[in-house]
Order: C-alpha cells, then structure tokens, then sequence
C-alpha cells in the first residue's frame, strides 16, 4: 500500500539526495488509476531563492513542450509545504544505462537503433529551440544538459528527453551567473565551456557528442577532472568514427563531425538538419531505425525485468519508502489543500497560468494495478558534482573558513540537535591561480580546498585573477565536493589614436 500525499499514492522512491526525492506515484481511483513521477525539493532548499527558482522554472518551461520526445510536466504544486513537480512516468531506462547492461550482455546497440535514438532526441530538441509562447515570441530555450542520462528509451521504442532543470529561455528569471558552469563536463559545447551565449547550435554539439560516443563505445571528452575535461572540449580534437570503430561506417564520419565541428557556424543549422542526415543516411544505406525495431531491442534487452516488474506486487515490496520523515517530507495532506499549476488547464498558446489553491479529496486506498511495465527513471537531482580524485603531485590543504554565525530564528524544541557534517569543496578556476574570497577575507588562490560549517552557509565566494573579470558566487548547502568555475577575460582596451588622421605620432619628425 502506499504513502499518501495528497491526491497520490506514492510507491517507491527512486533516486533521493541532499536536495529531494523523486518518486513512482499514482493519481486516481479504479480504472482511472495512472503512474507518474513525483520530483519533490526539502522544505528548507525552497529558501534558496535560486535553486528554487531554477526547480520552478524547470516547470514552467517544460509544460510549455508537447511533443512526443519531450518527457511532459503535468503540474507544479505545493503540498503539504513540499513543492513538487509531476512529470509523465516512462517505463523504460535512459541511454547511460541501456549502454552499459548492453555491453555486459556482450551485445552492443546495433547501429540502426543509434540513429533512431538520436534523431528522435533531435526531433525533440528542435521542438525546443523553437517554441513560442502565447503571444508568438520565441522562447529561445536551449536545453544546456544533453546527455546520455538525460534521453530515456521506453520499452515501447519512444525516445524523450528530460531534465530542463538547468536550461535557460531568454527573458526568465533564471539567469546563469557569469562565469558559473551549468551542465555536465564531457557534454559540453566549446562555448558553453567558454562560458559564452548559447543558442541551439549547442544542444546540437551535445547531441553530437552522445551520437559519437554510442558509434564508438568510447568517451570524447574525459579528463582526469572537470578542468581536464573543459580543456579537451575547448581544444575540439575529434576524430573520424569510423577511425576509431571501423564498424561504423564511413559515411556517417561527415554527419557527425559536422554537429562537432568547433564553430557554431560549421555545425547544422539547427537538430532538423542533423536529424534529416540522420535519416536520409539510414534509408539510402538501408539501415532500418523503425521504432518497432528499437521496441524489440528494448523488450529483447531488458525481458527479465519487464516481466517481473509487470507484477503487481511489484511496487508493494522493497519501496524504499522508510526514510520519508526526513526534512518533513512526510507531512501528511491536510484540508487546506494544494497550490496547483496544471498544465491541462493552461490558456491557448501554453502560456503557464496558476489555477489557484484548490481543496482536495481524501487519498485513494485503492490497490495497484494489476499490470504495470515500470522502470526506474533517473533524474538529475542527486546532487551537482562528482567525488573529486586528486590528482597525482598535488597535496590539496583542507583549509577552514572562520565565517560570522548567522542567528538562527523560529520557535524550537529546546534540544540541541547534533551538529550537521560540515561542506568541504575544492575550489578550482580557469585560469588555475585566481584569488580566493570567502566571506570578505582572502584565504588563497586555486586550486583550493574550504571547510565551512554548514550552519554557516551561504558563504559569498569571489575570484580574481590579473586580466580578468571578478566572479562572484556562493557557497551554499547545494555546493557539491567540487566546484569548477571559469574567469571571462576582459575586453581588450583600445587606446584612441591621437595621431591624427594620418595615424602617425605629431612628436615624431622626419628629415623631410
């Protein structure tokens, strides 16, 4: 039986972190009963304006995308003082995964399925890249976080991509702080890790990069760390496909080196382009891409966990559910009801629009259904980095930051609760040896690592470094154990000529 939570049921949880859960739900009663996913944020991460601003945001654009290779959000609410998004539930797996369990079964992704996956997550980004909103106005959304962890694969041979949490439509709220990288490394787009404007010319690199890592079964872009790793995307050396597996075949090389090429102004136009040569290089070789063939690759691959997650009692055992009291995650639905923005009930033109507090029913006891073909969806909430491996030579020093206390306000219990694991993150910049402010003090230069406490946080961040701007961040709970961030150089000075018209020095004369 499962957890209430308002108008849901929730199931099993699927990922949680440090930020909030995401979870299998059902909404509904008898025949209307309907899974769904729930991604929900711990009560206290809604006061870092934000990250609460980029979890709504993440809403608001995607319910604006109805397109079949868009995953779709059906709300944004607040329940119980737990803001949630419910997003479309996809029994199937993402591309990362399905990867690494078809190397261990020793059976590879034929190539014909590659395309079919690529060039429907393009179908999708184009869809993106040119949405409008009610009154016609381009969005200019780029989606920033293209990755094999963010394109699922159902075992119905649908292709979705997911996860807008970190995308950036111009005119929004949201605004990227300058010089603070959002995205994963090895996906990234030579200007995105330039720090520069982006338009869907990136999303079409990153796409690009996922297309030659699946051909090749290597990684592209993959350095001993994050800084590695830009300096490789910066650097563009990409090789031929077809040199690196010569399976593949060589008249993919020019498709897929022209959506890596290193200026924007050398890829496709935009993912139309890419995925129409996509298509056309599949049907005039005869390679077949149909979704039913990905559909059978898909049962074929995964037909054990099908049949046992078609199951029932699936969902009833093992939920991993126990540890909902955390942060308040619990709270049951009261009569006050829920804040809900609901997709369905959006004016013409998708424009978002808030319906409103409304008082909701007593949850469903209703049982599952009997037949339900599930899996796991992951979705990027567990955290913003990696464990950082040191590298070879270097002996980080664990330095700790004397920052005010902040006081802390609101009724209490009496008890002293137990101090909370203080953050400790590595500090690195590009370029390497930037000043280092925490808090107003200088405590020195990156690479750098910092121990602050967390009753603490946030803690203003500033870097510095002879010819470039001044950056300024924050260290906050959300910080993950390292933090990479880039210096934009500043613009060159061009001194105005005094000379003249002729150009030449007046104090400098000649025999003549």
């Amino acid at each position: 039986m499962g957890i209430p939570f308002g108008r849901y049921q929730l199931l099993k949880k699927i990922a949680s972190g440090g930020m909030g859960q995401v979870l299998l739900a059902k909404k509904g009663e008898g025949d209307f009963e309907k899974l769904v996913v729930l991604k929900r944020i711990l009560p206290h991460l809604v006061e870092d304006e934000e990250f609460f601003t980029m979890f709504r945001d993440e809403a608001k654009i995607t319910m604006r995308l109805d397109h079949p290779n868009i995953a779709r959000i059906n709300e944004f609410g607040v329940e119980a003082g737990v803001h949630y998004i419910e997003m479309e539930y996809v029994a199937g797996e993402d591309v990362r995964r399905i990867e690494k369990r078809a190397a261990a079964a020793s059976k590879g992704i034929p190539i014909g399925i590659i395309l079919r996956i690529i060039a429907d997550a393009a179908a999708g980004l184009d869809f993106a890249h040119k949405a409008k909103d009610a009154k016609g106005v381009p969005l200019g959304l780029v989606h920033r976080d293209v990755s094999p962890q963010n394109i699922l694969i159902g075992f119905d041979g649908s292709v979705k991509l997911i996860d807008f949490g970190v995308a950036k439509a111009a005119g929004r709220a949201q605004h990227t702080a300058t010089g603070i990288l959002k995205g994963k490394f090895p996906y990234m787009s030579p200007e995105q890790a330039e720090g520069d404007e982006l338009d869907a010319r990136s999303d079409v690199f990153a796409l690009g990069i996922v297309l030659w890592e699946q051909l090749t079964g290597r990684r592209l872009f993959k350095g001993e760390n994050d800084l590695a790793t830009q300096r490789l995307v910066r650097a563009c050396q990409v090789p031929a496909p077809s040199s690196v597996e010569p399976s593949v075949p060589a008249g993919l090389d020019p498709i897929v080196l022209k959506a890596l090429a290193k200026e924007p102004k050398d890829r496709f136009a935009d993912a139309a382009e890419l995925r129409n040569a996509l298509e056309d290089f599949a049907l005039h070789n005869a390679i077949p891409t149909s979704a039913s063939s990905l559909a059978t690759f898909m049962q074929d691959l995964y037909a054990e966990r099908i049949a046992k997650e078609a199951d029932p009692r699936f969902f009833e055992e093992d939920s991993g559910l126990t540890d909902l009291d955390v942060g308040g995650l619990s709270k049951p639905a009261t009569a006050s009801g829920a804040t809900v923005v609901d997709r369905n009930k959006l004016p013409p033109g998708n424009a978002t629009q808030v319906v409103g507090t409304q008082v909701l029913p007593p949850p469903s006891q209703t049982s599952l259904p009997k037949v339900v073909a599930a899996v796991v969806v992951l979705v990027a909430l567990l955290g913003l980095g990696g464990w950082y491996a040191t590298r070879p030579g270097v002996k980080p020093t664990v330095e700790t930051v004397e920052v005010p206390v902040k006081p802390v306000t609101g009724a209490g219990t009496g008890e002293t609760p137990p101090p909370p694991q203080p953050l400790v993150v590595r500090i690195e910049s590009e370029p390497p040896g930037a000043s280092i402010e925490l808090a107003g003090s200088r405590v020195g230069q990156t690479p750098f690592d910092a121990r602050v406490e967390k009753v603490k946080l946030p803690v203003a961040l500033r870097l510095s470094a002879v010819g470039y701007e001044t950056l300024d961040a924050q260290l906050t709970d959300m910080t993950g154990p390292l933090l990479s961030l880039s210096l934009k150089k500043k613009p060159a000075v061009v001194r105005p000529n005094t000379g003249g018209s002729s150009g030449k020095n007046p104090d400098i004369k000649t025999s003549r």
